[in-house]
């Protein structure tokens, strides 16, 4: 997906200079020449970036920096300033402006920029604050699941100690997280979630433990990273065997005496917070791949809670699916009374490899198309429950090609390959991620990306 720039800028070879260089380097751009017409199209355009002219005629660009961010608050405002305006961009700065660029500027001096504040963004949308608001129940009869709920009371009332939660991916471990916070004396502090797989990782330690004004280019002002934001509160590590080997050391060291330094900081700053880690990877196999600190795992096992995965604890299906199909006729306005006891029994004996995030998919999309009032399998739903199904081009095999009697988009026929083939590589690796991955020849945080995109 394309990123969006909105230029708003009075002198127009300047919008016509940047709107030329930005759409080379792959960026989709809209222009305005007052104020008035770039908020207008910052609300329509919706863009990921805005270029903000600091003297638009008699008006001062860093004057409407809160208007912009008001429209929303993600919106990465790059300041383009005179030399001689320095110090006024400097305000645009405290003010809520991500950097800025100077006159006369260079293009690919603007990419980088533009790329940094685009990293921050994607991290920062990977930060989840989960709201404190009571997160759905633990769903299930099976003796796997009531064993979870125990763990779950039991560890709620002990919230000084860390944990690990281990579970394929889509078993619950997100859910598991929220509730032992939400039962917590923690439960009024925030409960952080970080997805260490989605992070880059030059980032990844400004992210935890934020940093200094100039502990680096573009570091303009002091930032607070994760584990001072969710003081008194629970941080959530998603993916934690992903975590880069670096910051596994400054983790540990972390969880030994909850100190940190910011980034370019001088002094420690200490917190109370709980850590909970969840991975669906064999981290024993990790540590004897050298891609995880052993140091680290003993540290975090200490309390470790496991999810079965759904095809090991068949009787919790039919509850999970009462749940969704309540859950799914009131957000779409259905009103369907049960699952037929054929479809229901199609369900127990899937196997469900994307385990209760895929059933609650299958639902979902049951109920969508479902005219009736009862459920029933129509001979497609589980099949299609995965990754997308699509046509992958055998060995020799040419991909099948548009006529070209009429302009085509070449770009979309590119993604459609590129997808086709990660579809295949992660139907022969059983949807192993990092498999998938050497096989394609990507890293693991680059398939991930693809995806999402």
């Amino acid at each position: 997906m394309q990123s969006k720039i909105l230029i708003i800028d009075d002198e127009y070879l300047i919008r016509i200079s940047l709107r030329e260089g930005l759409t080379d380097l792959g960026y989709l751009t809209q222009e305005a020449e007052t104020i008035e017409e770039g908020l207008r199209l910052a609300e329509e355009f919706k863009p990921d970036v805005v270029m903000l002219d600091n003297r638009l005629g008699n008006v001062l660009g860093m004057e409407y920096i809160e208007t912009i961010k008001k429209l929303d608050e993600d919106i990465q405002i790059i300041i383009i300033t005179a030399y001689s305006s320095i110090s006024q961009a400097v305000q645009a700065i405290r003010r809520g402006a991500y950097d800025y660029v100077q006159k006369p500027f260079d293009i690919d001096a603007i990419d980088i920029v533009i790329r940094r504040a685009l990293d921050q963004l994607k991290s920062r949308r990977k930060l989840e604050l989960l709201s404190s608001g009571g997160p759905p129940d633990l769903i299930g009869v099976s003796p796997q699941m009531q064993q979870i709920k125990r763990q779950v009371e039991l560890l709620s009332a002990k919230d000084n100690v860390d944990l690990l939660v281990r579970g394929e991916t889509g078993s619950g471990k997100g859910v598991v997280v929220a509730q032992i916070h939400q039962k917590s004396a923690r439960r009024n502090f925030p409960l952080v979630k970080i997805n260490c797989s989605a992070v880059p990782e030059s980032l990844f330690e400004s992210e935890l433990f934020g940093h200094e004004k100039g502990a680096f280019t573009g570091a303009l002002a002091r930032k607070k990273g994760l584990f001072e934001l969710a003081n008194e509160g629970t941080v959530f590590l998603d993916e934690i065997g992903d975590m880069p080997l670096p910051m596994q050391a400054k983790l540990l060291t972390f969880l030994e005496d909850r100190k940190f330094r910011r980034v370019g900081g001088l002094s420690d700053v200490e917190v109370n917070v709980r850590v909970i880690a969840a991975t669906n990877r064999p981290l024993e196999q990790a540590i004897e791949e050298k891609t995880f600190r052993a140091d680290l795992f003993f540290r975090l096992n200490v309390v470790q809670l496991y999810l079965a995965p759904l095809r090991e604890r068949p009787q919790d299906i039919e509850p999970l699916c009462q749940y969704y199909l309540d859950f799914f006729n009131q957000k779409l306005g259905k009103n369907i009374r049960q699952i037929s006891p054929a479809f229901l029994q199609k369900l127990k004996e899937y196997s469900w490899k994307g385990n209760v995030r895929e059933l609650r998919n299958v639902l979902e999309r049951a109920v969508l198309f479902c005219d009736g009032d009862v459920l029933e399998h129509t001979g497609q739903l589980l099949e299609e429950s995965g990754a997308p199904q699509v046509s992958v081009p055998q060995s020799g095999e040419l991909w099948p090609m548009q006529d070209l009697s009429s302009p085509i988009d070449l770009q979309k026929e590119l993604e459609r390959l590129e997808m086709a083939y990660i579809d295949k590589a992660l139907r022969l690796t059983g949807d192993n991620y990092s498999q998938a991955a050497k096989l394609l020849g990507y890293s693991r945080f680059s398939l991930r990306r693809r995806l999402e995109q």
